[in-house]
């Protein structure tokens, strides 16, 4: 396995200037960079399944709730700190995503097919959450304030700040390592061609299997550290409108890229807050204007901001070793 130092150097840099962040800013800009680095680590555990093999789904709102309620759930009752029941949650959440995984394989689905299902898994999980009281209903489940790290509970935003960043930072990596084992090389292969994959001898239902239950429970980790940043937990946190954004967002920065999942949502978040913010007045304009900005960059950047610069600065270097007078 080997790829580039000039990619373990960036992610140093992300990491540096995270920290660095936290000291220069305060208040509302430290809120809208947690929200920030938190949609950059969902869109890259959805990265994993959603882009680098293909497997298209709408599911991962419900992975989020699974480590987010079981984490509250364990700690109000049990008093286990959420750094346990944040795996318990991750459990959890697999079991799902590998059920999910099992019946695609079994049941040989199209693409959209598989992506309406977990769509459909996705609503009823809601009405589920609003149903039972021990989940705490429409309200959902209160985490009371304090300061605790032993329970996951600071006063200090910039704790969260670089809880969520080391996340992403470590995210990255896994991305890098992915991308460059022959693990990633058979999730490329199953993404482009299923069925050359198979002849090839990929096992499709055990890499499919690995890396959407992988995607699952690190989503869930995702789930447990948003109710305790919050200090709560509801049914909202399972919508499909956040499959949603995570998509978009994705696709903004280039599915199936290891940087993509990760710029998106840097860009994004902070134009809907700003939007949102400048439009408060006028209830929907703002989400008028950031679904307008988004259809203006996806219709600019077709395969996302990382491939489009990946390809000009393919182009340049082309140009560059381009004999004067010669053909192009």
């Amino acid at each position: 396995m080997n790829f580039p130092v000039r990619q373990l150097v960036l992610v140093a840099i992300v990491l540096a200037a995270g920290i660095a962040s936290a000291e220069v800013f305060s208040g509302s800009v430290i809120d809208v960079l947690i929200v920030a680095l938190w949609f950059a680590f969902l869109c890259q555990t959805w990265n994993i399944t959603g882009g680098m093999a293909g497997q298209f789904s709408f599911a991962h709102p419900v992975y989020v709730a699974c480590g987010g309620y079981t984490s509250t759930i364990l700690f109000l009752h049990l008093q286990v700190s959420p750094w346990i029941g944040m795996f318990a949650g991750a459990v959890l959440a697999m079991g799902f995503a590998a059920l999910l995984c099992w019946i695609n394989f079994r049941q040989q689905l199209p693409m959209l097919t598989y992506a309406l299902i977990t769509l459909a898994v996705t609503f009823v999980t809601v009405i589920a959450l609003q149903s039972f009281n021990f989940l705490g209903g429409h309200e959902g489940l209160v985490i009371p304030r304090g300061n605790s790290p032993a329970t996951f509970r600071f006063t200090d935003k910039n704790a969260y700040l670089y809880i969520v960043l080391v996340a992403v930072c470590l995210m990255l990596l896994l991305s890098l390592v992915l991308r460059n084992s022959r693990f990633g090389v058979r999730l490329v292969a199953i993404r482009d061609n299923q069925d050359a994959a198979r002849m090839l001898g990929v096992d499709v239902l055990k890499v499919t299997m690995i890396s959407s239950t992988l995607s699952a429970g690190l989503g869930a980790l995702g789930g447990t550290f948003y109710a305790h940043y919050l200090s709560v937990i509801d049914p909202s946190i399972s919508q499909v409108d956040l499959a949603v954004q995570i998509v978009l967002m994705t696709a903004v920065g280039g599915i199936g890229t290891v940087w993509g999942p990760f710029l998106g949502p840097l860009l994004l978040v902070p134009v809907e807050r700003a939007l949102s913010r400048e439009f408060v007045q006028l209830a929907g304009l703002g989400n008028l204007f950031y679904g307008l900005v988004i259809i203006v960059v996806l219709l600019g950047l077709r395969d996302g901001l990382v491939t489009w610069v990946s390809k000009r600065l393919r182009s340049r270097r082309m140009r560059r070793h381009t004999l004067p007078g010669q053909v192009r």
